[in-house]
C-alpha cells in the first residue's frame, strides 16, 4: 500500500481500537486516533524513499547535488594539501558535512538509536527503550519488508509498549495504543500487496494475497471508505 492506504486504514483501526475500549476522553482519544495515523507510516521507515523517511531527508535531487559538491570540496582539500596551500583541512572538512548531509536520514535514525541504546543502559529505562534503539540503529541498513515488517518484530513492539505504558497516564495509554493499531494495520495492508510481508523466523512464510496493487484506484477506494467508516465509529463513540 502507498501512503493513502496505509494512513487511511491505520485511521480505521485506531477508531476501532476507540471504540471498543472504555470511554475515553476527547483528548486522549484524539491522541490515538492521531498516533494510529502515524503508526500506520512508521514501518516504512526501512524504506529509503517512503513517505515518512523522506521526511527525515532532503530531496533525491539536493542529495544528489549534495554528494557531488562533497567530492569536490573534497578534491580541492586535498589539491591544496598537495600544492601546500593554506587550511586544506576546511575543505575535507565541508566535504565531510555536505556527505553527512547527503545522509542525513541515516544520520538522524543512527543517533536516535544510539541515544536510546544509551538511555536504558545509563538510565535503565524500560527495555522498550532498548528495542526502539536498536531498531533505529539498523533501521538505514535492512532491507524494506524485512524484519521491520515482520509479524515477530511487531509482536514483540506490542508486547513493549503495552508493559511500558500500562502504570503510565491515560495519554501515554492513548498513545501507545494507537500506534500498535497503526503499526498492525500497515502490515495488515502490505499483506494484500504482492511484495506481501514474511515472517522473520520462518523466511519460507510469506503472506501476499496480491489482492491490491500499490497506487491502485482500488486502494484509493479503500483508502476512502477507511475515513467513512472511522467518521461513523467516532460519531458512533462521541454521541
Amino acid at each position: 500500500m502507498n501512503r493513502q492506504g496505509h494512513v487511511g486504514l491505520a485511521i480505521l483501526a485506531g477508531s476501532a481500537v476507540l471504540y471498543v475500549t472504555p470511554v475515553m476522553p476527547m483528548v486522549p482519544a484524539a491522541v490515538l486516533i492521531s498516533a494510529a495515523g502515524i503508526g500506520g507510516l512508521l514501518p516504512d521507515l526501512d524504506h529509503k524513499t517512503s513517505t515518512v523517511s523522506n521526511k527525515l531527508q532532503f530531496s533525491a535531487r539536493t542529495r544528489k547535488q549534495l554528494k557531488g559538491l562533497s567530492g569536490l570540496s573534497v578534491g580541492i582539500g586535498i589539491l591544496w594539501f598537495i600544492l601546500q596551500q593554506p587550511m586544506p583541512w576546511l575543505w575535507l572538512a565541508g566535504g565531510l558535512v555536505l556527505a553527512l548531509a547527503s545522509r542525513l536520514r541515516m544520520l538522524l535514525l543512527s543517533g536516535l538509536g544510539l541515544l536510546f541504546i544509551a538511555g536504558y543502559e545509563l538510565y535503565g529505562l524500560h527495555w522498550l527503550t532498548l528495542l526502539a534503539g536498536v531498531a533505529m540503529l539498523v533501521m538505514p541498513f535492512v532491507k524494506h519488508r524485512g524484519i521491520i515488517h515482520s509479524p515477530e518484530f511487531a509482536a514483540v513492539l506490542s508486547v513493549g509498549v503495552v508493559s511500558f505504558t500500562a502504570t503510565q497516564p491515560v495519554l501515554f495509554q492513548a498513545l501507545g495504543l494507537g500506534l500498535l493499531a497503526g503499526w498492525w494495520s500497515h502490515l495488515a495492508g502490505d499483506a494484500v500487496t504482492v511484495e506481501g510481508i514474511r515472517s522473520v523466523l520462518m523466511p519460507r512464510l510469506k503472506v501476499a494475497l496480491n489482492i491490491l496493487r500499490n497506487g491502485s484506484t482500488a486502494e484509493r477506494w479503500i483508502a476512502r471508505c477507511c475515513w467513512v467508516s472511522s467518521i461513523a465509529l467516532w460519531l458512533i463513540t462521541f454521541y
